[in-house]
């Protein structure tokens, strides 16, 4: 496929590098509504899925060296990799965006003075958050419900940040909010806070619903009841009620606290710890993206 330079051309030109996962699926098909000129760059399965689309893709040495931005759609195991055979390519000024701050952590996201790195990712529809619709309110990931996104600025210039902001709120519509952080603190909230503590305590609640059906509970009491009690205390704990929790419950969970959890569990919120964590993840064999 032929590719034209960005001289003939008066859109901006994006490529997406793993346009065919579920990531870069989603981001092709929001901006290919945009007026942007869409590059897309895949291989493998991701390939067939994008030609069963009846799209095209593109080779990233034909792609990179004439994009304005960059979108590295790709497993968070596989960025720090593709980052050293990308960015030599990229031209002068472009931006990289990259959709999750772990390997920028670590030092793993190969960089270039001459080039802007900005780091992206949705926070998804919130739990107690107003939605216009029934289909709104069932949307969990976003693109039909209101969410926030947070943004960093990794490495280049605040003029770039603010053309990357546009690209990501058309990406993630409808936002609200753009949270402006620094890469390490949304390594804190991804993976640390959001999969570490909080997927696992998520999990922690399903395997509670397992046993309490094996122990002959009928699922649907089950489910009612749980899924009832987890949201009335998650809106208690994080200020969304005015309800208070009972002496006995909190004499409850603080039984809970002592029998279910670590006493040092908050130690992965340390930095050294934090760093161990992440590139545990990102190196595992097993890594799921």
């Amino acid at each position: 496929m032929k590719v034209e330079s960005s001289e003939s051309r008066e859109k901006l030109i994006i490529t997406i590098v793993g346009a065919g996962g579920t990531a870069g699926s989603y981001i092709t098909d929001r901006l290919l509504k945009r007026d942007y000129a869409i590059l897309l760059c895949e291989k493998g399965e991701g390939l067939i899925r994008i030609q069963k689309k009846g799209l095209k893709a593109v080779k990233m040495e034909e792609a990179i060296p004439i994009s304005d931005v960059v979108i590295m759609a790709v497993p968070d195991d596989k960025i720090g990799g593709l980052s050293k055979t990308i960015v030599p390519m990229m031209k002068r000024n472009a931006i990289m965006i990259l959709l999750d701050a772990a390997a920028a952590y670590i030092g793993d996201v190969y960089l270039r003075d001459d080039c802007s790195f900005v780091i992206v990712h949705p926070c998804h529809p919130q739990l107690f958050q107003e939605q216009e619709s029934a289909e709104a309110y069932r949307d969990f990931f976003g693109g039909i419900a209101k969410q926030d996104i947070v943004i960093a600025l990794l490495h280049g210039r605040e003029e770039d940040l603010k053309v990357a902001e546009k690209i990501c709120r058309e990406i993630f519509a409808p936002v609200v909010t753009c949270h402006r952080l620094t890469a390490d603190k949304i390594a804190i909230l991804e993976p640390i806070a959001s999969e570490v503590v909080v997927g696992a305590a998520s999990y922690l609640m399903r395997e509670a619903f397992n046993e309490v059906v094996k122990l002959g509970v009928p699922e649907g009491a089950a489910r009612a009841f749980l899924l009832g009690h987890i949201r009335i205390l998650l809106a208690v704990l994080f200020e969304e009620s005015s309800h208070k929790i009972s002496k006995a419950a909190e004499n409850a969970i603080r039984c809970g606290c002592n029998r279910i959890l670590k006493p040092d569990w908050k130690k992965v919120f340390n930095i050294r710890e934090m760093r161990e964590i992440i590139c545990e993840i990102l190196r595992s064999n097993d890594n799921v993206s």
